[in-house]
């Protein structure tokens, strides 16, 4: 079986995704923004090494309470996911993350990798919010009433 050339499957993807923008990072980096219906924005980078591609993905950042709460709901929604993991960096901000090894990129697998991480993304994050924030959100809905605003449903 002939070498692929990984980059190559990687870009050829990329290109076939309309109305999906990536920038290369290097070499062997690229950065797009996938979009949900809750988490509107949902930025991804792929990372090419010697032996595996890695899929970052920033998923909030550190909450101000629950903490405990929080970290529970993610790591028992990583009982539910096939490549992709939530992952807390030193900051306390919370990232998804998957590794796939180099023989297994192909286009079928990252459509399959890229639509769990906007799937798990779009229904995790009002939940982790809600539990991440629950007196800011209180505080700001408050304000609204105050200002004569309705209150936002949070989804």
């Amino acid at each position: 079986m002939p070498d692929v050339d990984v980059g190559d499957v990687i870009d050829a993807w990329f290109a076939q995704q309309d109305g999906l923008d990536v920038e290369r990072m290097g070499e062997d980096g690229w950065l797009t923004v996938l979009h949900g219906e809750r988490k509107r924005a949902i930025p991804v980078y792929l990372g090419l090494g010697d032996h595996t591609l890695v899929i970052e993905s920033f998923f909030m950042a550190a909450p101000d309470e629950r903490h405990d709460e929080v970290y529970r709901y993610l790591l028992q929604r990583n009982l539910r996911t096939y490549t992709l993991r939530f992952a807390v960096y030193d900051s306390g901000d919370l990232m998804l993350v998957g590794v796939l090894p180099r023989h297994a990129v192909t286009s079928h697998e990252l459509d399959r990798t890229l639509g769990q991480l906007l799937t798990v993304a779009d229904e995790t994050y009002w939940p982790a919010i809600r539990l991440g924030f629950t007196s800011y959100i209180e505080r700001e809905q408050t304000w609204r009433e105050k200002v004569g605003l309705r209150r936002n449903p949070i989804s």
